[in-house]
């Protein structure tokens, strides 16, 4: 799922649909069936406005104020699969990654304010599924994306040219489950794989800063702290501190401080989700975190956090 800037989150349903509830008050609001295909990614946009991508090749543009259809659709120039997109910080080009198609993967851009038209076409980057693609969060030009390949490209789009576009590739040696920019300036990227090994990178020349190799180590019976697997990470611009959020296979969720070489659990919450948790918001500033899984709830935690239990 997703939060937006105001009081609204969506969750991206395994099926067909998108539900969008209130925070304030925990209720259905309006429920999208804008695909027949399975809907692979929601973004809120602004407080009213919500992107989302699906297996039809879509990225559809919605207008929560306004029952129905989409206000806007981006459609691929092929049928491929849309995996991943994002928009960049000053809202003038969409991107949006594929899965493999016999033999291209491909990275697709839309400038939004000509007439939602195609405006290029990466091909060569990727040699399998594109599962992450981001945009850096203040320039508008830079963006990253991750596959199932293995690695993580950094690119400067001030053009369409791929050779050029390129400026860094970093090969994790396994596949990317997620990939983020973080930081004061978000001048680092980290970068979970689905072997649940985790790492730091310089984002201007894809240095490796720190390698803490699989997750799964920090379980310990003692203190009986299960982590069987990485949901993503998330950088507290405020405190300048990155946190890498895991899960466990029965639902709990594990708040984990990295700092330089180190991995220090910090907080773990229970009782809000009984199967796999697939996504996390977390608000420091409200002392909210908003949890989804595969039980098919939202778990809405309220202040003070270490109270443990959720209001769903």
């Amino acid at each position: 799922f997703n939060v937006s800037s105001g009081e609204g989150l969506t969750a991206s349903l395994q099926l067909q649909g998108t539900t969008c509830f209130s925070t304030a008050d925990t209720y259905v609001f309006d429920v999208i069936a804008n695909s027949s295909n399975t809907i692979t990614k929601v973004k809120a946009q602004k407080e009213n406005f919500l992107l989302s991508s699906s297996r039809d090749a879509n990225v559809a543009l919605w207008d929560l104020r306004t029952p129905g259809g989409p206000a806007k659709v981006f459609r691929a120039s092929g049928t491929e699969p849309l995996l991943a997109f994002d928009i960049n910080s000053n809202e003038t080009i969409l991107a949006a990654a594929t899965e493999l198609v016999q033999e291209d993967a491909k990275i697709i851009f839309w400038d939004v304010r000509q007439n939602n038209s195609i405006v290029g076409q990466f091909v060569e980057s990727h040699n399998d599924d594109i599962t992450q693609l981001h945009f850096h969060p203040s320039i508008p030009s830079k963006m990253l994306s991750g596959s199932t390949d293995g690695l993580i490209c950094n690119y400067d789009i001030t053009n369409f040219d791929e050779d050029e576009a390129i400026v860094g590739v970093v090969n994790s040696g396994s596949s990317i489950h997620k990939t983020g920019y973080f930081g004061p300036q978000a001048e680092f990227i980290y970068c979970l794989t689905h072997i649940e090994t985790f790492s730091l990178l310089s984002e201007k020349d894809a240095t490796l800063l720190c390698n803490f190799g699989d997750i799964r180590q920090l379980s310990s019976s003692n203190n009986n702290i299960v982590l069987d697997y990485a949901i993503d990470c998330y950088y507290d611009q405020i405190n300048q501190r990155l946190f890498l959020l895991g899960g466990s296979n029965s639902g709990d969720i594990n708040i984990i401080h990295v700092s330089v070489n180190q991995l220090e659990i910090c907080q773990i919450l229970r009782g809000g989700h009984t199967e796999i948790v697939r996504g996390v918001f977390w608000d420091p500033q409200a002392n909210i975190i908003l949890s989804g899984g595969e039980d098919s709830k939202l778990s809405y935690w309220s202040a003070p956090i270490n109270n443990h239990r959720p209001r769903r």
